[in-house]
């Protein structure tokens, strides 16, 4: 828990210039916070999936991203004391999620949008979730950009196993999904 919240203490103050509400957690693993655009929401989500995936303490996440009303003023100190329907679509749709193995749902965009997105989030998460338990921290350095002759003495292996290890783990697909992602929230 003291990793969870160290985690997003550092996304509302690493990504401050996008957040409106903060991240605040709410039900002990739960968190929900007031983003001003999609692309910062989707952002702050791949921030915490890195995160996540460097940390050496691991854990999934659950991920709704939802456009809608919220009637009350808007809590810039933490996402307390806030009601509207988009809030309460969003808690909805969080609770389905937990029936399924989707870890990521975006809703209240236009239908097209919210289809190729979750679709384009379907094929990212497998990628993600692919990436075994050892390997996260290796998968994590990857995707920083470390070179795996670099990665190879750091971690004492041999530059051509660094180099199947790079493959495996699929990271040119996985920063790929992330790209195609952005793109598609830009349309």
């Amino acid at each position: 828990m003291e990793n969870f919240k160290s985690i997003v203490k550092d996304v509302n103050d690493k990504h401050k210039s996008v957040i409106i509400s903060p991240l605040t957690i709410t039900l002990g693993d739960e968190f929900q916070g007031v983003i001003k655009d999609l692309n910062s929401a989707i952002d702050i989500l791949f921030y915490l999936d890195k995160r996540i995936l460097g940390n050496e303490v691991f854990y999934n996440m659950r991920y709704v991203i939802n456009y809608g009303l919220i009637d009350t003023p808007i809590n810039k100190e933490n996402a307390y004391e806030m009601l509207g329907k988009g809030l309460t679509d969003a808690r909805i749709r969080l609770n389905s999620l937990k029936k399924s193995h989707i870890k990521v749902h975006i809703d209240g965009v236009e239908d097209k949008l919210r289809m190729k997105l979750n679709s384009a989030f379907r094929l990212y998460q497998s990628i993600y979730d692919g990436i075994r338990e050892k390997d996260r921290r290796l998968a994590y350095e990857f995707s920083e950009g470390a070179d795996y002759k670099t990665l190879a003495k750091k971690f004492g292996k041999d530059d051509s196993s660094m180099w199947r290890k790079k493959q495996s783990l699929k990271i040119e697909d996985y920063l790929t999904s992330r790209k195609l992602i952005k793109m598609i929230a830009d349309e």
